[in-house]
């Protein structure tokens, strides 16, 4: 069996690809690169990948990828747009942060702020700071990036066939799988986790639901609603409930912190890729 797995980034679609390969036999598991980079003759595979337009990775790569190659089965994997948003800002700095420093601290000592006083600072103002290109942007700019994404991605959705199943990250911390499992033909491994030292485990933070409250203040629902409705409404959120934590907690561990961890990571992940083949090499000839 082939499964492709597509989502957009901090949709939960890494920590899906092992679910998957876990309930099948023998199986594969891939994630990342262009769609069919990693295409090969095995008696089970799992493919995931990511939308990311800024990175050439967008609905149209995936639609003719989709005319060329069969999957036996295809799941979209569903966010609420607001956690993914969270999630997806404080992930900014996976790749580190050379070059752009003080970006990176303008954008950790927002954080820093907003851990100890959550309302007193905006999450668009944040946004301002993440940015790839110039920085700060304005709050304008911040929700028209989001507005375009999501209207893709409504698109996409909306034209997906019956062959698809669309799943949710909800569902997915909840371990609700029995739907999953029925289109699947088998049952997904519901316990697995994102391997430990794979390079992939820095994409895992909190696992949970509803962050979006503790981040989100009156000012920030006003200004993204319009750009997350549509999508919002085609997958089944709550379009209505847009009120904040009445006492909202910032967690270090899962923001500040996690922050400042990424950057490590990414430079012993550097250290590891260039290593682990010289190692190779030394224990061939050795």
């Amino acid at each position: 069996m082939k499964v492709l797995i597509l989502g957009l980034g901090k949709s939960g679609t890494t920590a899906m690809v092992y679910k998957v390969a876990g309930g099948l036999p023998n199986c594969k598991a891939f994630s990342g690169g262009k769609p069919g980079k990693y295409i090969g003759d095995y008696q089970n595979a799992v493919y995931k990948h990511t939308y990311e337009a800024r990175k050439g990775k967008d609905f149209a790569l995936y639609k003719a990828h989709l005319k060329r190659e069969h999957y036996d089965r295809k799941i979209w994997m569903a966010r609420d747009p607001r956690d993914a948003a969270v999630s997806r800002m404080l992930y900014r700095w996976h790749k580190g942060t050379t070059g752009r420093k003080k970006q990176y601290q303008a954008h950790l000592d927002l954080v820093l702020r907003k851990e100890k006083a959550p309302a007193s600072v905006p999450f668009y103002e944040i946004c301002r700071y993440t940015g790839h290109d110039e920085w700060p942007i304005t709050k304008e700019a911040v929700v028209e990036e989001e507005r375009l994404r999501y209207q893709e991605m409504a698109e996409f959705v909306r034209d997906l066939g019956d062959d698809w199943f669309l799943y949710t990250y909800e569902d997915m911390v909840a371990q609700k799988g029995e739907a999953l499992n029925a289109y699947l033909g088998f049952e997904i491994a519901s316990g697995a986790e994102v391997p430990s030292g794979t390079g992939k485990d820095k994409v895992v933070r909190k696992k949970a639901t509803g962050d979006w409250r503790h981040w989100f203040t009156e000012a920030d629902g006003e200004l993204f609603k319009p750009a997350y409705t549509p999508y919002m409404q085609l997958v089944g959120y709550d379009c209505e409930d847009w009120a904040p934590a009445a006492n909202p907690v910032i967690e270090p561990q899962f923001s500040s912190v996690y922050m400042q961890n990424l950057p490590k990571k990414a430079t012993r992940n550097i250290i590891f890729r260039y290593l682990d083949p010289l190692l190779q090499r030394l224990g061939k000839n050795g």
